[in-house]
């Protein structure tokens, strides 16, 4: 029994085989993605971090990589104003980041415990990834000197 999407599926899939073949006969390549590479570009040179783009991207039903480029084409499209209200809606309806998506080390959580009066890392790691998942990472890098 095939169900109606299949025969969607292919006719979209057809067609990108169909632009890419077209782009190798016009230009002599593949054809390249573009404005991904755009949009990853604007995302790399914004002050969004990959807190903010995991958090994006699970909000969204994709993965970290995705809410990068979503974050990018908000920018290039001139709607980058937009990101920090959908990060908001994103993190009052619990989306989060832990502390392996700080990117910080161990060791940076054992200074941090010092610094901000904890006895074990763990404690640290939490507010950390708190201050992350609210954009106030640069809590963080103040705290470590960085």
């Amino acid at each position: 029994m095939m169900t109606t999407t299949a025969p969607r599926t292919r006719r979209l899939t057809s067609r990108l085989l169909m632009t890419s073949a077209v782009a190798m006969v016009l230009f002599g390549q593949p054809a390249e993605a573009e404005p991904q590479g755009r949009a990853y570009d604007a995302y790399a040179s914004s002050r969004y971090n990959y807190c903010d783009a995991r958090i994006l991207g699970e909000f969204y039903g994709t993965d970290v990589e995705g809410g990068k480029i979503m974050i990018g084409e908000k920018i290039l499209n001139g709607i980058g104003t937009n990101v920090p209200v959908v990060l908001a809606e994103a993190r009052d309806v619990g989306y989060a980041c832990a502390w392996e998506d700080t990117g910080y080390s161990y060791n940076d959580a054992r200074v941090l415990a010092s610094i901000w009066g904890f006895a074990d890392p763990y404690d640290a790691k939490l507010k950390a990834a708190d201050l992350f998942t609210w954009g106030n990472s640069q809590q963080v890098r103040n705290a470590l000197g960085a």
